[in-house]
């Protein structure tokens, strides 16, 4: 088959071996039990060799796990029901011992900080939160010699952009697992894999699915690694259901055009915006602004799907009333949808910080998230400055 990418999102992860019917839309397959008239054709299913039990395997989930690994670029794949429980098993796959070190993004993901702090908390592990876009953090984790060192591709929702080869190769020389949140470029916006990485982890509720109607989370790597993976998973239960996973695989299929035109018009969007004096700063990393902009031209394709953007002398108050002043994108707390979502960071994606935290990352009151959409880019943009502008009574 092809390797390139539009290809691979059409034609991956569509036929089962053993039928020499290949349906175009693969069905769902809703039982979650087979049974065989040979008892070692059962012995054999329960060995993963065949689909006996859906906690074991399932044809959709296999579907979408093959799929989602040609486009990563990886061996091999493994579903899981959310974002976050793709997280915490990566996190239980690594052996931790009290003493242990943990790096991750301060300026990252708010709900994953707070996860990654109580699993680290419960098992002694010293949880070090950096900003790993900044100078010197390389040489840091060969410091501080981690277990595991996640980074975001781009940070959520500052939209900071680490040189994951620096990182990467720092891992390695301390033997330190690295895995990467790549959601928000989506694979085909960077393949982590080939930059180094061990781990890939998408939350397949975001992009891969485009229409907010799936929770779901993978993990991709070398087959080796996510056996492990989905060896736990088998124990765990935190599968991903059948029609979740055939959701998601009909919303792949149009992920390279869809991910074109949301960059395009976030290109658009964050250019328009950049000349707006109710703005305080415009952040995307397509911006010559962008602090990151030079490394996001070497482990980016592209600008990214995804603004974010601080209104100039607004607090929570002012924020809030931009939200609901908005006509055409919706204020939701999520992202990757045809349509444009907006997001109030602190009291969304940064919820579950702590006000330090929050300070200590950057995250301001002021700051707005923006998930472009497919709309007119120009609607989008009038729609954001009228509700900025009412938002702090001008």
């Amino acid at each position: 088959m092809s390797t390139k990418q539009k290809t691979l999102a059409v034609h991956a992860g569509t036929r089962l071996t053993g039928s020499r019917a290949v349906p175009i839309s693969p069905p769902v397959s809703v039982s979650a039990v087979s049974w065989f008239d040979s008892s070692d054709d059962l012995d054999g299913a329960l060995d993963g060799k065949d689909f006996a039990y859906a906690r074991i395997s399932a044809p959709n989930t296999l579907l979408l796990e093959e799929a989602v690994a040609a486009l990563e670029g990886a061996e091999a794949c493994v579903a899981y029901a959310s974002g976050m429980a793709a997280l915490r098993s990566l996190f239980e796959a690594q052996g931790f011992k009290p003493g242990d070190r943990l790096v991750m993004p301060a300026d990252g993901y708010g709900v994953t900080r707070a996860l990654y702090k109580n699993l680290c908390a419960a098992l002694g592990v010293e949880l070090h939160a950096l900003k790993l876009a900044d100078a010197g953090m390389d040489a840091r984790i060969r410091e501080l010699k981690p277990r595991l060192v996640l980074a975001e591709s781009i940070t959520n929702p500052l939209l900071r952009v680490a040189d994951l080869r620096l990182l990467a190769k720092s891992c390695r020389d301390v033997g330190a697992a690295f895995a990467v949140d790549a959601t928000f470029p989506s694979p085909t916006g960077q393949r982590a894999l080939e930059l180094g990485a061990d781990y890939a982890v998408q939350s397949t509720s975001k992009w891969l699915n485009g229409h907010s109607d799936a929770l779901g989370g993978t993990v991709s790597g070398s087959r080796a690694r996510i056996d492990v993976l989905r060896s736990a998973r088998i124990l765990t239960g935190d599968v991903l259901g059948a029609f979740e996973a055939w959701l998601t695989l009909r919303g792949l299929r149009t992920l390279p055009v869809r991910m074109k035109a949301h960059v395009e018009h976030a290109a658009h969007v964050a250019r328009r915006l950049a000349e707006s004096p109710l703005l305080e700063r415009v952040i995307y990393p397509g911006l010559s602004s962008h602090p990151d902009h030079a490394v996001a031209r070497e482990v980016l394709h592209d600008g990214g799907p995804m603004v974010s953007f601080e209104i100039r002398g607004a607090a929570r108050p002012e924020a809030l009333r931009f939200l609901e002043a908005l006509q055409v994108c919706k204020p939701a707390p999520s992202l990757g949808d045809v349509g444009t979502l907006v997001m109030h960071a602190a009291s969304a994606s940064a919820r579950r910080m702590t006000p330090e935290e929050r300070e200590a990352a950057g995250i301001r009151e002021s700051l707005i998230r923006v998930s472009v959409g497919l709309e007119d880019p120009d609607d989008v943009v009038e729609d954001l400055l009228q509700a900025v502008a009412r938002g702090v009574g001008r």
